[in-house]
């Protein structure tokens, strides 16, 4: 008996220091889960949960990338609705400027609205290439392009000196040739003839296709922004865009101290203009009030995903986070048992041949 016991007491330490090793394991992999707060930093050590997992992280990463194309696009939309509010100001200016003309001759109110006006459109063409980062606002899909070619140089272009020119003839000519040709020369998309971008020298209802769009979950695409020269179907004293409208009835305004402001042809085109920039302003304002509706839009749309991806991020940390309780738990039970093992082999280490004669 003395001899067998002396034979299994190796045996019995070599299976206590394999408990042991997988024990210390163990307590080592309990510690790294309640100092990481995961289960595993690998899809292996989540068992059967990793399919689970697999599935819930691309779709948490999928609805991070729309939540940042809503964060892009509600900063792109809050700096076109501030250039917007300033432009449809320019309208309304000109609009007033155009009431106090009608019926007035006076050489130096002519002059001082027509210098307003050169001015206006000076401005108008800058604000029009506004950019929000990098990106140009009114550009639509070319947004790394200036949608206007040379703002400054906007009162010495072609477009502007072929309307002066037929300003300048409207006593001999007429208002109604006059107008006609002011509105051709605005819709004129020809090269060295259009102040806008080749992107953008296209007719309106073209342009108006030409918006950038952006992905705000599954099929989902808002066209955000406003394209400088979209608008509707062009008419015989509209080029369909409020914006290419909007500059030429700037630079028309802006040549009448080139017209003989006593003729009868000078009274109506002043009368025809401000007549004319009513709808302009109307179409300004709806735009203004379309974009209001688009941020209102994507504010839903960032609220909807916000809730999808913290139920998402539940779902995913039901499978990956570890509870500190339980952890706890089991560490301590773990080191206590570590400790007795350690305790059992020290005891049996210690025994001899002699302790059992």
């Amino acid at each position: 008996m003395t001899i067998q016991n002396a034979t299994i007491t190796p045996m019995s330490i070599l299976l206590l220091s394999q408990s042991v090793d997988r024990l210390a394991a163990q307590n080592t992999a309990l510690q790294g889960q309640l100092t990481s707060g995961v289960v595993s930093d690998s899809y292996g050590g989540l068992g059967d949960q990793r399919t689970v997992a697999l599935n819930l992280e691309p779709q948490i990463t999928k609805v991070a990338g729309w939540q940042s194309n809503i964060t892009s696009a509600q900063n792109t939309l809050s700096v076109t609705q501030t250039v917007m509010s300033r432009i449809t100001t320019i309208a309304t200016n000109l609009q007033t400027s155009l009431v106090s003309l009608e019926g007035n001759t006076s050489s130096t109110d002519v002059s001082l609205a027509a210098s307003q006006a050169r001015q206006s459109l000076t401005e108008l063409a800058s604000l029009l290439n506004t950019q929000s980062g990098s990106q140009y606002v009114f550009g639509g899909n070319a947004s790394d392009t200036a949608p206007v070619t040379d703002p400054s140089s906007i009162t010495t272009s072609s477009f502007f000196q072929t309307i002066a020119a037929s300003v300048a003839g409207v006593a001999v000519n007429g208002a109604a040739a006059t107008e006609t040709a002011s509105v051709s020369a605005a819709a004129d998309n020809s090269t060295g003839q259009s102040v806008f971008s080749g992107a953008l020298s296209v007719d309106a209802t073209m342009a108006a296709t030409n918006g950038h769009s952006v992905t705000v979950g599954d099929q989902q695409h808002v066209t955000v922004g406003f394209v400088a020269t979209q608008g509707e179907t062009a008419s015989a004293t509209s080029t369909g865009s409020s914006i290419r409208d909007l500059m030429r009835a700037l630079a028309v305004v802006g040549s009448l101290d080139q017209a003989g402001a006593s003729s009868s042809g000078f009274s109506t085109l002043v009368t025809d203009t401000a007549s004319q920039m009513q709808a302009v302003s109307s179409s300004l304002n709806l735009t203004v009030a379309s974009l209001g509706q688009t941020q209102a839009q994507l504010t839903g749309q960032s609220s909807s995903l916000s809730q999808l991806s913290n139920a998402l991020t539940k779902q995913l940390g039901l499978v990956k986070d570890s509870d500190p309780a339980t952890l706890s738990t089991q560490l301590t039970m773990t080191q206590n048992q570590l400790q007795a093992s350690y305790s059992l082999i020290a005891d049996m280490k210690g025994l001899s041949l002699a302790a059992y004669l």
